[in-house]
């Protein structure tokens, strides 16, 4: 296994204090902000069929930091879309520090404590940096996720290309792409991909000609049976000159060598792959992308009840979450291609984005999108044949395994 690939241990109670022996809160000490019924309530465990985000809200976690850190200079700094999640995440290890220091923790239970206490981090950071930079949830069509898991992009393509359509968003998987990807590192086959943190930002700590370089943050949440078991993280800027998705995608993985860390690379390489195929697509003219505003619908009727009715709404918007859906509702009809004097079988030629030479003199590139097509269909007999399922080649750091 890859050196970047961290197991997670398991939890066997319900807050975060009880699961870190030893550790005694200290939040009444002066000058330390009280995060501890913040920190207890932020471990997302079941998702019940929600995104891991809207899960996170919905336990109360987004309340309880706000009740703790509101109207604080740390809060604000927070609030900023310019600030990384990696930046938060350094903050929240500090007040976890504050309230539960690591010397207080037993020497035979530092270990798991201490992974714990990472993982639990870096949920709390994703979740905080999604709510207070107003994420949305993203949600391809199941039409849409087939046409992309039979379509491929090109390694060679320039990241000044693969921005994502916002700067905060959490892609969430369906049945077509949980089917299609596979978690690295994991044999367990109900082991699978619930979405992805994507975060888009000004990072105020690298610039060229003063002008600051865009991070791309990437964190893959896996569940399995509905039940959150880790995370894979890449990052990485994606502005800095001709850099391209293969090589960016290069510079997220720790070296290493062998046939287990060559498949981590491979499957690592078709998630993120597949991301960007999402936002490229999103890119289209002719994409179809429906704003569904579901829990700020909720909110704006509350806001005119009476307190009763308030809450009971307020109560069952706690399930709702704001979405953009993309993508057709149906597939289009399988294109074909014929071909005389040949004796190559039928089958599904892949779909591909790709740049198209377009203007005066054909100077100018955009993108088109070419969907599969089925080869050599008029010799076909009764079924279509399925598309072959394939993961184009090669490429981040894994975290936690419950």
């Amino acid at each position: 296994m890859a050196n970047n690939l961290k197991r997670r241990g398991e939890t066997t109670a319900d807050s975060t204090a009880a699961r870190m022996p030893g550790w005694q809160p200290l939040s009444s000490e002066k000058n330390v902000n009280d995060v501890t019924a913040a920190v207890d309530c932020s471990d997302v465990t079941a998702l019940f069929g929600r995104p891991f985000p809207v899960q996170f809200r919905h336990q109360g976690a987004i309340a309880a930091w706000t009740r703790a850190l509101d109207g604080s200079e740390l809060w604000r700094h927070w609030q900023d879309p310019g600030t990384l999640c990696r930046d938060i995440r350094q903050a929240v290890s500090r007040q976890v520090e504050l309230i539960y220091p690591s010397f207080m923790v037993r020497q035979e239970e530092s270990q798991r404590a201490a992974q714990t206490r990472r993982i639990l981090e870096a949920v709390v950071s994703t979740n905080l940096k999604y709510h207070l930079n107003k994420g949305t949830v993203i949600e391809a069509t199941p039409a849409l996720e087939t046409l992309l898991t039979n379509s491929d992009v090109d390694l060679g393509l320039p990241m000044s290309f693969v921005a994502p359509p916002y700067q905060t968003q959490y892609l969430r998987f369906g049945e077509a792409a949980m089917r299609y990807l596979k978690v690295p590192g994991v044999d367990v086959p109900d082991c699978v991909f619930d979405g992805v943190f994507c975060f888009f930002s000004p990072d105020a700590a690298c610039s060229t000609e003063g002008q600051p370089l865009w991070m791309l943050e990437l964190f893959f949440i896996v569940k399995r049976q509905d039940i959150h078991k880790a995370h894979i993280e890449l990052a990485g800027e994606t502005d800095r000159g001709n850099v391209t998705l293969g090589e960016w995608l290069d510079k997220g993985l720790a070296e290493g060598a062998g046939p287990s860390f060559a498949a981590y690379r491979r499957e690592v390489n078709a998630a993120v792959s597949y991301v960007v195929k999402v936002f490229l697509y999103m890119t289209l003219k002719q994409a179809r992308v429906m704003e569904y505003p579901a829990y700020d619908a909720a909110l704006r009727r509350a806001a005119g009840l009476g307190e009763r009715k308030r809450a009971k709404l307020l109560q069952r918007a706690a399930t709702l979450y704001n979405s953009i859906v993309v993508g057709p509702d149906t597939l289009p009809p399988s294109p074909t291609v014929d071909g005389a004097g040949s004796g190559m079988a039928p089958h599904w030629r892949r779909g591909h984005f790709r740049m198209q030479p377009f203007g005066t003199g054909n100077q100018q590139r955009k993108h088109i999108f070419v969907a599969p097509a089925l080869i050599h269909a008029e010799q076909l007999q009764g079924e279509v044949p399925a598309p072959k399922p394939y993961r184009a080649g090669p490429p981040a750091v894994i975290e936690g395994q419950r």
